[in-house]
């Protein structure tokens, strides 16, 4: 009796930045990524069972490994019936560019054409994680995917409530769709529309403790705005004032390619804004509930 962690257990896993790995994991749906000579060897890793990845496991509702299954085909030989193959020995072997730019040209056509990646978690093996690819010529194309890439990012979001407005979780929501989905310039717009309310929360609070006024706001541009605002905002956003240059440009000049390509950093930066910026909410908590047990005790010290 065997199962899939017996040859996992074997296996030389290589983890960390395999160029296909991150593409299954950070690109939408129909996003491509070029086969080459020099990344050959990172899909016949991939197809053969040797990386990991870490993301969010819906069912462990918690940050997981899950770890890859290699691809199996059968090959029918005469007199010999059908013999089992792996894929990831057909890529490494055969692998060349041909005067027509398609690689691959003596791997099996039907078994390579359309791949399903299978990923399981490593704490529960029915907790799945699968991608569906399509090889055309030089390129991989994502098709499909399940979870998707929305079910795996909405959950994170619920650790951000107390900072975040209702109209943030639901716009961030649309983003992430928009992104699985193929559309570029519209997920832009609701990260924007998200930085900018996160600006406005921030400016609400310096004008109702007077660190500034209205007034002199409304006159500053938008980077001039987070360098008033800088005692109010994460130090991330402060550090990188470029970020709605970016994401405007995005939504007047960029192509919908362009934009699917930035999207992944965009979103990460707006999410690592929302960490930092609950990490200071509960400082702030933390230093409020100190200041009044300081106060109480030296009360009764001063009582007796």
């Amino acid at each position: 009796m065997s199962n899939i962690f017996d040859e996992q257990a074997s296996k030389n896993i290589k983890s960390n930045g395999n160029v296909f790995a991150d593409f299954l994991v950070n690109k939408g749906l129909y996003d491509k990524i070029e086969i080459t000579g020099d990344n050959n060897s990172e899909l016949a890793d991939l197809v053969g069972g040797y990386v990991n990845i870490s993301v969010y496991c819906p069912e462990c509702k918690e940050i997981r490994v899950f770890h890859s299954d290699s691809i199996i085909y059968y090959r029918y030989v005469s007199n010999r019936g059908f013999l089992q193959e792996k894929l990831e020995t057909a890529i490494r072997s055969k692998y060349f560019i041909n005067p027509d730019g398609l690689p691959f040209n003596d791997c099996p056509e039907e078994e390579y054409r359309i791949m399903v990646i299978k990923f399981y978690c490593a704490m529960d093996e029915d907790h799945r994680l699968d991608y569906i690819v399509l090889i055309q010529g030089n390129q991989m194309i994502k098709i499909g995917q399940y979870p998707s890439v929305a079910d795996l990012s909405f959950p994170e979001l619920k650790d951000y409530r107390k900072v975040m407005q209702k109209e943030d979780e639901k716009e961030l929501r649309r983003a992430i769709g928009l992104f699985a989905s193929g559309i570029g310039v519209g997920s832009f717009v609701y990260l924007r529309r998200i930085f900018e309310r996160i600006i406005v929360n921030a400016s609400k609070k310096a004008i109702q403790e007077g660190k500034i006024t209205e007034e002199e706001l409304v006159k500053c541009r938008v980077d001039e705005k987070i360098k008033k605002l800088s005692d109010y905002l994460p130090k991330s956003l402060i550090g990188n004032t470029v970020f709605y240059g970016i994401i405007s440009k995005g939504i007047h000049e960029l192509t919908e390619e362009e934009c699917l390509e930035y999207f992944p950093v965009m979103k990460g930066f707006i999410m690592l804004i929302l960490r930092q910026w609950e990490q200071m909410r509960r400082d702030e908590e933390e230093e409020k509930a100190i200041q009044a047990s300081l106060s109480k005790i030296a009360g009764k010290i001063t009582n007796t």
